[in-house]
Protein backbone atom coordinates (compact mmCIF):
# COMPACT_ATOMS: atom_id res chain seq x y z
CA UNK A 1 0.00 0.00 0.00
CA UNK A 2 1.76 3.51 -0.91
CA UNK A 3 1.63 6.06 2.15
CA UNK A 4 -0.91 8.71 1.59
CA UNK A 5 -0.09 12.54 2.49
CA UNK A 6 -3.04 14.56 1.97
CA UNK A 7 -5.06 16.89 4.60
CA UNK A 8 -8.13 16.75 2.58
CA UNK A 9 -8.20 12.76 3.17
CA UNK A 10 -8.66 12.56 7.26
CA UNK A 11 -8.03 9.45 8.88
CA UNK A 12 -7.90 10.94 12.25
CA UNK A 13 -10.23 12.75 14.41
CA UNK A 14 -7.98 16.15 14.88
CA UNK A 15 -7.51 15.53 10.93
CA UNK A 16 -11.49 15.89 10.49
CA UNK A 17 -11.24 19.16 12.62
CA UNK A 18 -8.33 20.57 10.39
CA UNK A 19 -10.41 19.38 7.39
CA UNK A 20 -13.39 20.91 8.01
CA UNK A 21 -12.13 24.34 9.06
CA UNK A 22 -10.12 23.63 5.65
CA UNK A 23 -13.78 23.15 3.20
CA UNK A 24 -15.40 25.54 5.56
CA UNK A 25 -12.84 28.55 4.80
CA UNK A 26 -12.52 27.65 0.79
CA UNK A 27 -16.56 28.20 0.51
CA UNK A 28 -16.47 31.77 2.83
CA UNK A 29 -13.87 33.01 0.20
CA UNK A 30 -15.84 30.72 -2.59
CA UNK A 31 -18.93 33.43 -1.87
CA UNK A 32 -16.55 36.59 -1.44
CA UNK A 33 -14.80 35.89 -4.86
CA UNK A 34 -18.71 35.68 -5.94
CA UNK A 35 -19.86 38.55 -4.95
CA UNK A 36 -16.40 40.55 -5.70
CA UNK A 37 -17.26 39.08 -9.12
CA UNK A 38 -20.74 40.19 -9.27
CA UNK A 39 -19.47 43.88 -8.25
CA UNK A 40 -17.21 44.38 -10.99
CA UNK A 41 -19.62 43.08 -13.42
CA UNK A 42 -22.59 45.62 -12.54
CA UNK A 43 -19.76 48.50 -12.04
CA UNK A 44 -18.81 47.66 -15.91
CA UNK A 45 -22.44 47.00 -16.77
CA UNK A 46 -23.26 50.51 -15.85
CA UNK A 47 -19.82 52.28 -16.75
CA UNK A 48 -20.53 55.61 -18.65
CA UNK A 49 -20.32 54.53 -22.36
CA UNK A 50 -17.23 55.90 -24.45
CA UNK A 51 -19.86 57.23 -27.05
CA UNK A 52 -22.12 59.65 -24.50
CA UNK A 53 -22.29 63.13 -24.43
CA UNK A 54 -19.13 64.96 -23.48
CA UNK A 55 -21.17 67.25 -21.63
CA UNK A 56 -21.39 66.54 -17.99
CA UNK A 57 -24.68 66.28 -16.78
CA UNK A 58 -25.41 69.02 -13.76
CA UNK A 59 -28.19 67.18 -12.37
CA UNK A 60 -26.08 64.00 -11.55
CA UNK A 61 -22.95 66.20 -10.35
CA UNK A 62 -24.84 68.05 -7.57
CA UNK A 63 -26.52 64.54 -6.88
CA UNK A 64 -25.09 63.16 -3.07
CA UNK A 65 -22.59 60.14 -2.96
CA UNK A 66 -24.50 58.06 -0.75
CA UNK A 67 -24.83 55.68 -2.34
CA UNK A 68 -21.74 55.04 -3.14
CA UNK A 69 -20.83 55.74 0.63
CA UNK A 70 -23.54 52.60 1.62
CA UNK A 71 -22.05 50.31 -0.39
CA UNK A 72 -17.94 51.19 0.90
CA UNK A 73 -19.87 50.80 4.19
CA UNK A 74 -22.04 47.39 3.71
CA UNK A 75 -18.43 45.64 2.17
CA UNK A 76 -16.38 47.06 5.33
CA UNK A 77 -18.99 45.85 7.22
CA UNK A 78 -19.67 42.29 5.54
CA UNK A 79 -15.71 42.15 5.62
CA UNK A 80 -15.73 42.25 9.17
CA UNK A 81 -17.93 39.75 9.80
CA UNK A 82 -16.56 37.55 7.52
CA UNK A 83 -13.25 37.93 9.06
CA UNK A 84 -14.72 37.37 12.57
CA UNK A 85 -16.52 34.40 11.68
CA UNK A 86 -13.64 32.96 10.64
CA UNK A 87 -11.40 33.63 13.58
CA UNK A 88 -14.58 32.08 15.53
CA UNK A 89 -14.08 28.98 13.27
CA UNK A 90 -11.02 29.07 14.12
CA UNK A 91 -10.73 29.13 17.85
CA UNK A 92 -13.07 26.42 17.80
CA UNK A 93 -11.23 23.83 15.80
CA UNK A 94 -8.00 24.94 17.77
CA UNK A 95 -10.50 23.81 21.41
CA UNK A 96 -11.31 20.57 19.25
CA UNK A 97 -7.43 19.94 19.18
CA UNK A 98 -6.72 20.35 22.68
CA UNK A 99 -9.62 18.06 23.95
CA UNK A 100 -8.50 14.68 22.81
CA UNK A 101 -8.93 12.56 25.31
CA UNK A 102 -5.73 10.25 26.76
CA UNK A 103 -6.69 7.37 28.87
CA UNK A 104 -4.27 4.40 27.27
CA UNK A 105 -2.54 6.76 25.46
CA UNK A 106 0.73 4.97 24.18
CA UNK A 107 3.85 7.36 24.60
CA UNK A 108 6.22 7.95 21.79
CA UNK A 109 9.26 9.61 22.04
CA UNK A 110 10.69 11.29 18.74
CA UNK A 111 13.85 13.32 18.13
CA UNK A 112 14.41 14.70 14.59
CA UNK A 113 18.40 14.50 13.47
CA UNK A 114 19.93 15.86 10.10
CA UNK A 115 18.05 14.16 8.15
CA UNK A 116 16.73 11.43 9.71
CA UNK A 117 13.67 10.18 12.36
CA UNK A 118 14.69 8.50 16.11
CA UNK A 119 11.53 6.92 17.41
CA UNK A 120 11.32 5.96 20.76
CA UNK A 121 8.49 3.39 22.07
CA UNK A 122 8.07 4.39 26.13
CA UNK A 123 7.42 2.19 28.98
CA UNK A 124 6.96 2.30 32.59
CA UNK A 125 9.73 -0.52 32.29
CA UNK A 126 12.97 0.55 30.59
CA UNK A 127 13.74 -2.65 29.58
CA UNK A 128 10.34 -2.89 27.62
CA UNK A 129 11.41 0.31 25.76
CA UNK A 130 12.89 -0.03 22.20
CA UNK A 131 14.03 2.56 18.95
CA UNK A 132 13.01 2.39 15.28
CA UNK A 133 14.12 4.90 12.88
CA UNK A 134 11.59 6.31 10.25
CA UNK A 135 8.68 4.50 11.05
CA UNK A 136 6.34 5.03 13.81
CA UNK A 137 3.35 2.38 14.75
CA UNK A 138 0.32 3.23 16.04
CA UNK A 139 -2.83 1.34 17.27
CA UNK A 140 -5.71 2.30 15.11
CA UNK A 141 -8.61 3.90 17.96
CA UNK A 142 -5.86 4.77 20.95
CA UNK A 143 -4.47 8.11 21.76
CA UNK A 144 -0.94 8.40 21.04
CA UNK A 145 1.54 11.29 23.00
CA UNK A 146 4.28 12.13 21.25
CA UNK A 147 7.36 13.64 22.81
CA UNK A 148 8.74 16.36 20.37
CA UNK A 149 12.83 16.69 20.60
CA UNK A 150 15.35 18.51 17.99
CA UNK A 151 18.81 16.46 17.72
CA UNK A 152 20.87 19.54 16.06
CA UNK A 153 18.45 22.31 13.88
CA UNK A 154 14.51 22.86 13.77
CA UNK A 155 12.60 20.49 12.31
CA UNK A 156 8.91 20.24 11.90
CA UNK A 157 6.79 17.06 12.24
CA UNK A 158 3.67 17.08 9.94
CA UNK A 159 1.73 13.69 9.14
CA UNK A 160 -1.17 15.59 7.20
CA UNK A 161 -3.64 12.66 7.43
CA UNK A 162 -3.25 12.59 11.08
CA UNK A 163 -2.74 16.38 12.33
CA UNK A 164 -1.33 19.53 11.88
CA UNK A 165 2.34 20.56 12.22
CA UNK A 166 4.41 20.66 15.10
CA UNK A 167 8.04 22.07 15.92
CA UNK A 168 10.86 20.46 16.94
CA UNK A 169 13.14 23.37 18.81
CA UNK A 170 17.01 22.43 20.50
CA UNK A 171 16.68 22.90 23.46
CA UNK A 172 12.59 22.58 23.89
CA UNK A 173 10.35 19.40 24.57
CA UNK A 174 7.38 20.01 22.39
CA UNK A 175 4.33 17.27 22.51
CA UNK A 176 1.75 16.38 20.10
CA UNK A 177 -1.61 14.10 20.39
CA UNK A 178 -3.02 12.35 17.67
CA UNK A 179 -5.03 8.88 17.02
CA UNK A 180 -5.76 7.08 13.77
CA UNK A 181 -9.11 5.98 13.44
CA UNK A 182 -8.24 4.53 10.22
CA UNK A 183 -5.70 1.63 9.28
CA UNK A 184 -3.63 2.19 6.78
CA UNK A 185 0.37 3.66 5.94
CA UNK A 186 0.68 7.63 6.24
CA UNK A 187 3.26 9.61 5.29
CA UNK A 188 5.19 11.93 7.30
CA UNK A 189 7.55 15.36 6.56
CA UNK A 190 9.95 17.54 8.06
CA UNK A 191 7.66 20.86 7.59
CA UNK A 192 11.22 23.32 8.20
CA UNK A 193 13.79 23.11 6.17
CA UNK A 194 16.69 21.77 8.08
CA UNK A 195 19.84 21.76 5.39
CA UNK A 196 20.34 19.86 2.05
CA UNK A 197 19.02 17.02 2.69
CA UNK A 198 15.70 18.18 4.16
CA UNK A 199 13.05 16.68 1.55
CA UNK A 200 14.30 13.08 1.92
CA UNK A 201 13.78 13.65 5.53
CA UNK A 202 10.00 11.52 5.67
CA UNK A 203 8.98 9.02 7.80
CA UNK A 204 5.60 6.68 7.51
CA UNK A 205 3.02 5.91 10.24
CA UNK A 206 1.35 2.42 10.34
CA UNK A 207 -1.54 2.57 11.75
CA UNK A 208 -2.97 -1.05 12.68
CA UNK A 209 -5.68 -2.62 14.88
CA UNK A 210 -4.55 -3.27 18.69
CA UNK A 211 -3.37 -6.67 18.04
CA UNK A 212 -1.25 -6.40 15.63
CA UNK A 213 0.51 -3.47 17.13
CA UNK A 214 1.27 -5.42 19.88
CA UNK A 215 2.47 -8.15 18.23
CA UNK A 216 4.68 -5.85 16.07
CA UNK A 217 5.97 -4.19 19.62
CA UNK A 218 6.95 -7.92 21.39
CA UNK A 219 8.76 -8.83 17.96
CA UNK A 220 10.80 -5.23 18.58
CA UNK A 221 11.35 -6.28 22.37
CA UNK A 222 12.63 -9.55 21.41
CA UNK A 223 16.81 -9.36 20.86
CA UNK A 224 18.52 -9.40 17.62
CA UNK A 225 19.20 -12.83 15.37
CA UNK A 226 22.94 -13.80 15.12
CA UNK A 227 23.97 -13.45 11.70
CA UNK A 228 23.73 -17.07 10.46
CA UNK A 229 26.56 -16.40 7.82
CA UNK A 230 29.15 -13.80 6.80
Amino acid sequence: MNALQDALHPAGIQASHIAALWWFTVAVCGVVFVAILAGLFYALRHAPRADAASVPDMESMDRPESGAKRVVVTAVVLSAIGLLVLLAASVVTDRALATLPLANAVHIEMVGHQWWWQVQYDDPDPSRMFNTANEMHIPVGRPVVITLKSDDVIHSFWVPNLHGKKDLIPGRVNTIQLQADKAGVYRGQCAEFCGLQHAFMAFTVVAEDDAKFQQWADAQRKPAPEPTDA
